[in-house]
């Protein structure tokens, strides 16, 4: 065989293994890149998930404080709204020329004001979390001590005109329950605002980070 010929097959060879290794080549590039492109478009679907996500939790963080905070402002007004009742109806005992309808009506308005506290307790309940309900179980403690008190008080001044040293000893008494009541509501505030003020983990969005 002439060498121009061997010369040619050679050259004819080497143009298509050249071709088809370029093509290889080239196949084998778009492949990287479509596969570059993919795990980009995953990425970026997971991260938009992830906001999404995001968002949710600080919606419904947002939403479960706002609940929380009116069902603690109610607990606490309805407190302050018992503790002055029973107060006013501890006074109204030691007076001499209270009539009975009077006493009976504030009686009854104490008793009232302490379930009103005890149905707002519910929704603290209801709420969470447990260190702020039990804050609000103690409040109620407290406030059915200081409601007995003064129940106490109207039995013993039934019998008739009270001296001066047992209106000044039922004074202290009531005062001691009245300041654990003040107390054991500072207590439960307390709590509270620590629980709305906790933010939800977590703090930055996934695009932040």
């Amino acid at each position: 065989m002439p060498d121009s010929l061997l010369l040619s097959l050679a050259g004819i060879i080497g143009t298509l293994i050249g071709s088809a290794l370029t093509g290889f080549l080239a196949l084998r590039s778009e492949r990287t890149k479509q596969q570059a492109l993919e795990r980009h478009e995953e990425r970026q679907s997971h991260r938009q998930a992830s906001v999404q996500g995001f968002d949710l939790r600080l919606e419904h963080h947002r939403w479960r404080r706002e609940h929380r905070r009116a069902a603690y402002q109610e607990f606490a007004e309805r407190v302050l709204m018992a503790r002055g009742a029973a107060l006013d109806y501890h006074r109204c005992c030691l007076r001499s020329d209270a009539l009975s309808e009077n006493t009976v009506a504030l009686r009854m308005e104490g008793r009232k004001a302490h379930r009103d506290a005890v149905m707002a307790s519910y929704g603290v309940g209801l709420q969470g979390p447990e260190e702020v309900s039990s804050k609000a179980e103690e409040c109620l403690s407290s406030l059915r001590d200081l409601l007995n008190c003064a129940e106490e008080h109207e039995a013993r001044s039934s019998s008739g005109e009270l001296p001066r040293e047992a209106v000044v000893e039922m004074d202290e008494r009531i005062d001691v329950r009245f300041n654990a009541v003040q107390e054991k509501l500072g207590r439960f505030i307390r709590e509270g605002c620590a629980t709305l003020e906790r933010p939800t983990p977590p703090t930055l969005r996934p695009d932040e980070r």
